[in-house]
């Protein structure tokens, strides 16, 4: 199935003496781009988290957060003996009070240490978690959302017909006119019309005013469209080149019309398409 760009996805998993906090967020963006906010103990596993976002994605600007919690709060600082011993040195030579050297720079420092690998293990099981929500949920939207997409391709195909059914009548509508235009400007001058003339000068507009092929794309790209909707499979980018086609296709249409109600069919079937151009920024 075909999945939205936008979704959430959350999860929290402990043991190995962590508890693991992991969210994800998505939003629409053209390639896959990726923001990750880690703790410092996570730093050496950068490329293995980002190795498991773009297993799981393909488009959209991903955020993934991760925070960490020790079990032991004593784990999350120590002394350094080294430099405690240093300090009680110098002041007993200076004969200077170590009472304040707990609070000295460097005396307890912050455990920022690699996690083991039984700890990385519950990060990567809250991180895997995370995305499977998150991968649900961008289901459930590209449900939703082929849905919609149907629907406007089915807009899209009647409008289309539309014109293809006025086309015809536009060239006939056009021949009367002209055959009024050219009657009214020879009566009193003894002058036949001349049937060929006339003829030539319809086929002219005709072929002017043709947009056959540009409703036969029109056609072709909305089954396309069909296809990969039905199929379920990542889509988005051929969906994009498909609605610049279509648009491409509906501009033209336009430039050749000098009809009326071809004209209000084709205001409508642009409408279609960007609306259809809309939906589908938003399919990964």
């Amino acid at each position: 199935m075909i999945r939205s760009m936008t979704g959430y996805g959350a999860a929290e998993r402990s043991g190995g003496g962590v508890v693991a906090s992991a969210e994800v967020k998505t939003i629409n963006g053209r390639f896959l781009k990726l923001s990750l906010r880690l703790p410092a103990s996570l730093s050496a596993k950068e490329q293995d988290l980002e190795a498991l976002v773009r297993a799981k994605l393909r488009r959209g600007s991903a955020t993934l957060k991760v925070e960490l919690q020790l079990d032991s709060p004593e784990a999350l600082v120590r002394v350094d003996e080294a430099v405690v011993r240093a300090y009680q040195a110098a002041f007993r030579r200076l004969g200077i009070s170590e009472e304040p050297l707990a609070t000295l720079p460097g005396v307890l420092v912050g455990n920022r240490g690699d996690l083991d690998d039984e700890a990385w293990a519950v990060v990567r099981s809250a991180v895997e978690a995370a995305l499977g929500e998150l991968v649900a949920m961008r289901e459930r939207e590209g449900r939703a959302l082929a849905a919609v997409l149907e629907a406007t391709c089915e807009r899209i195909a009647e409008l289309a017909q539309a014109i293809r059914g006025r086309g015809p009548a536009v060239v006939l509508e056009y021949k009367d006119r002209l055959h009024t235009r050219i009657a009214a400007l020879v009566e009193g001058f003894g002058t036949a019309i001349d049937s060929q003339l006339l003829a030539r000068e319809v086929a002219i507009f005709a072929d002017r005013a043709d947009i056959t092929e540009e409703l036969d794309r029109m056609t072709s790209h909305v089954t396309q469209i069909r296809e990969l909707l039905a199929r379920g499979e990542e889509a988005g980018r051929t969906l994009e080149f498909l609605s610049q086609e279509m648009l491409r296709e509906v501009n033209t249409t336009g430039s050749k019309s000098s009809d009326a109600d071809l004209s209000r069919f084709v205001v409508q079937l642009k409408t279609e398409v960007e609306r259809f151009k809309e939906q589908i920024a938003n399919v990964e």
